[in-house]
């Protein structure tokens, strides 16, 4: 009688063990399966917000493109008249959304007629680099995108034509400040990388922050602690990953030439220091020409 009370107590605490094992498991996995989700609601969340600052930015160049008084000192090449309209108007479209807005109107050889933040700046070729402002003025259609000058922003261009022809453009330039602002009250840090690589063009990032491979685009004093080269060294076209305080998101940024420029990365706290590491390669067909964000 002894050995069979033995024997069941044994399975009992064989029993009782297998189950804590069993739920701290399903526990583990339910955690794990919740911070996914999460990271999935900050991409979806992220791509939203960034695909309305370019459709905004769109909105803002198509309406430039049209206003009569700007177009008329751009067409009688009186820059200073230019300078002072293009400035009152950025002034104005400030109050619909206090982001930093710039303006550069282009010449129709592509070269730069006039930048809002700075009279003196004219004559720059920019056909070599800035492929969107040539497929602006080669499909005569307004365009944006994320893309690479001596910045890295959203960008929108659309062409002055007249009598079917081109006379220039108008591009409205968008930084990531106000994005920013308002992916932190959703409880969410964003990191926009640039590959070093591309420095040489957007030479105005050469100061800032750099992690192995990469410079921090977004924001000079942001603590970059929690990202490490290793890790950006293995990513792919997006996905996920973790380390023991923060939980991370990202979705990679492309050129016009397909050619990957870096990625926006997304984090959120990581409570239960839970690992993760999912990293995932788009199917798509090749084109000579595309969407930046992906």
């Amino acid at each position: 009688m002894k050995t069979l009370n033995k024997t069941v107590f044994i399975l009992l605490v064989i029993t009782a063990l297998a189950l804590s094992i069993l739920f701290y498991k399903l526990t583990l996995i339910n955690k794990s399966n919740n911070l996914i989700n999460n990271l999935e609601n900050a991409m979806t969340t992220t791509r939203y917000l960034f695909e309305e600052q370019k459709r905004y930015a769109l909105s803002l160049s198509i309406i430039l493109a049209q206003d009569k008084e700007l177009i008329d000192s751009f067409k009688q090449k009186n820059r200073e008249k230019s300078f002072e309209v293009v400035n009152r108007k950025i002034k104005l479209l400030k109050k619909l959304q206090n982001s930093q807005i710039d303006v550069q109107i282009h010449n129709k050889d592509l070269s730069t007629y006039l930048r809002s933040w700075n009279l003196s700046i004219k004559d720059i070729p920019l056909e070599s680099f800035r492929h969107g402002i040539v497929k602006a003025h080669k499909d005569k259609k307004p365009i944006v995108s994320i893309e690479l000058g001596k910045r890295l922003n959203i960008k929108a261009i659309s062409p002055l034509v007249e009598n079917n022809k081109i006379i220039g453009s108008i591009e409205v330039i968008i930084g990531f400040e106000y994005l920013e602002q308002e992916l932190k009250k959703e409880g969410l840090d964003t990191y926009i990388l640039l590959k070093n690589k591309f420095l040489n063009i957007a030479d105005t990032l050469k100061e800032n922050t750099k992690i192995g491979q990469y410079t921090l685009v977004n924001d000079k004093n942001k603590e970059i602690e929690p990202l490490k080269s290793e890790v950006l060294n293995q990513l792919k076209d997006y996905g996920y990953f973790t380390n023991e305080n923060k939980a991370f998101s990202y979705f990679s940024i492309y050129s016009f030439k397909r050619e990957r420029l870096g990625y926006i990365i997304i984090s959120l706290a990581n409570n239960d220091s839970i690992k993760i590491y999912k990293s995932y390669e788009k199917n798509r067909s090749i084109k000579s020409e595309g969407v930046l964000i992906e």
